[in-house]
């Protein structure tokens, strides 16, 4: 006879299988919710280019540290038209939602897009201060070195190989930091580069006005400050600096916006083969007595030499912490820290730029592009100094005084043609050749001028110096050999200004400026304009540095 289940039996055997169910149910519901939320592959990769063009667009909010994350939605990729309001993934059809997140991450020098809904974002300190004092260590006796008497003050001492991640880019200059305050949240910069060769004044001051009415602080306040941009101006920060006797460097004190080192700064930093060292001859901010004044030599040793010799001038300027966008730090690699420009009408004084080059003369290297640095602006063009030197070596001419048939000219003007007038400025300019001798300011050479469009620099410019290190390719100290053009083709090369009816002016590879018979052969570094306001060059790429100079196409 057969027998059926029980009433107890079936709610026995209904209840084990509720338990079952308890179990299995939510890891199979969980695997349908994932399948129907997953992206396709297609799908990804326009979510992950829509969030590179985001990132791109708004590069200051994404600082290139290493390890830095950010979490990037949907939502706001649409918002921004990144992204249609509505994403359907690209194989389902399936609405994709906006609360999903892209993870972007910032490592070894590029950005990476993942999705990831449980995104974290991990943005390491970004400010220039923040990031130095990560080099800071107690034990520390060279490098990063905190100040004895402030707790405050940090700065740097020792050789280029124990202070080798101190360099910034910063408003179209590298600048090497020399010290900064975590109370004032300051930064004390100097320039790695000498920016021209000029004379320091006509007599030794012994006064505070003496020293603000000099030919080098107007040059650094009036030229130099008023060249830089005014979001770099806004910056900086008025600074005492020390003019006193080199015994007593605060004996007199002036407050300005650019100054020079003093001798006690030089000396902390370690003197003599210190990073500050650049094995060039360029001024300090003290007096030795009533007829000499101090200035650092090409071999680092402190001495005195007459007020109107003429060395390479180092700006020293204060500025506030500022956001770091890119770079590690080192020569090669400065920090970056601004805007890029797009265009030749709002680039910097003192930015990169490459430049397509036609001729066969191999000029500017295998990738015939020469590379220029801005020395001014006007309302239609930019004036450009070749970064480096022409492939060979020439005479000035016949006399003193420099015209457009001068023997020199045949070389620059070879050059000038092989760049297209499509980036050209091809009307004529003005340059000024007047004289330069013992006790001139730097603005007497304005009494004399010739009209052309190309030429050489002139004394007190921007980048009329050794600023491309004249030295050797093996002793080049402040500049990265790679972004110079010929090298070492000379130690010297010619500027537009006489000294006296008898000898014109070049630098030399000391930083200083020197005298020749205009028969001799010297260096070439060309000196033309681009256009720019109404007929501006968009750039097609780059940075605006030595290591990524714009690029033009």
């Amino acid at each position: 006879m057969k027998k059926g289940f029980t009433l107890v039996e079936l709610i026995g055997v209904i209840i084990v299988l509720g338990l079952i169910a308890l179990i299995a149910l939510p890891p199979i519901l969980n695997a349908i919710r994932e399948k129907e939320s997953e992206i396709s592959e297609a799908s990804e990769e326009i979510i992950y280019n829509a969030t590179s063009l985001y990132v791109s667009d708004n590069s200051n909010s994404f600082p290139k540290t290493n390890g830095n994350t950010f979490c990037v939605t949907l939502d706001t990729l649409t918002q921004g038209d990144y992204l249609p309001d509505v994403v359907y993934d690209a194989v389902s059809g399936d609405e994709v939602p906006l609360t999903n997140m892209v993870e972007v991450k910032y490592e070894q020098d590029r950005f990476s897009y993942n999705l990831n809904n449980e995104c974290v974002e991990k943005i390491i300190k970004t400010g220039l201060i923040e990031i130095l004092l990560e080099q800071y260590s107690p034990d520390n006796t060279t490098g990063l070195v905190q100040d004895e008497t402030n707790s405050n003050i940090y700065y740097y001492t020792g050789t280029n190989e124990e202070v080798s991640n101190n360099y910034l880019w910063y408003g179209g200059h590298h600048w090497r930091v020399v010290e900064f305050d975590t109370d004032a949240d300051t930064l004390l910069l100097i320039s790695q580069q000498p920016l021209t060769s000029i004379q320091l004044a006509s007599a030794v001051w012994d006064t505070k006005e003496e020293y603000e009415a000099s030919y080098i602080n107007t040059w650094l306040n009036d030229y130099f400050y008023n060249s830089l941009d005014s979001s770099v101006q806004n910056s900086i920060i008025s600074n005492t600096f020390n003019v006193g006797i080199y015994t007593d460097v605060d004996e007199i004190t002036t407050s300005q916006k650019v100054g020079l080192l003093d001798e006690n700064q030089y000396t902390r930093a370690g003197g003599q083969d210190s990073y500050l060292d650049i094995e060039d001859f360029w001024w300090l901010g003290n007096r030795y007595s009533s007829s000499y004044v101090r200035f650092v030599s090409n071999i680092g040793y402190m001495s005195n030499i007459s007020p109107s010799s003429n060395n390479g001038a180092r700006a020293v300027i204060k500025i506030s912490n500022i956001t770091i966008t890119g770079g590690n730090g080192t020569l090669e690699s400065n920090y970056e820290a601004g805007n890029k420009a797009t265009n030749t009408s709002d680039i910097q004084v003192g930015e990169y730029i490459n430049v397509p080059y036609s001729g066969s003369d191999n000029a500017c290297g295998d990738d015939n592009k020469c590379t220029f640095r801005v020395v001014s602006k006007d309302s239609d063009s930019i004036k450009v100094v070749l970064n480096g030197l022409l492939p060979t070596t020439s005479a000035y001419g016949d006399t003193v005084t420099i015209t457009t048939s001068h023997t020199i000219y045949t070389p620059l003007n070879t050059f000038a043609n092989n760049i297209s007038s499509e980036y050209r400025y091809t009307g004529n300019k003005t340059f000024y050749i007047g004289d330069y001798p013992s006790g001139a300011n730097y603005k007497d050479v304005q009494d004399e001028t010739l009209s052309a469009n190309v030429g050489l620099p002139t004394v007190g410019e921007m980048f009329s110096g050794n600023d491309i290190d004249l030295g050797t390719s093996s002793t080049k100290t402040f500049v990265n050999v790679a972004t110079i053009e010929n090298p070492t083709v000379s130690s010297y090369y010619w500027l537009m200004n006489r000294y006296s009816s008898s000898i014109v002016y070049n630098v030399n590879l000391n930083g200083n400026l020197n005298g020749n018979s205009p028969s001799f052969s010297n260096g070439a570094r060309a000196v033309i304009y681009l256009k720019s306001g109404s007929s501006a060059l968009t750039f097609t790429g780059g940075e605006g540095t030595a290591e990524q100079p714009y690029e033009l196409q």
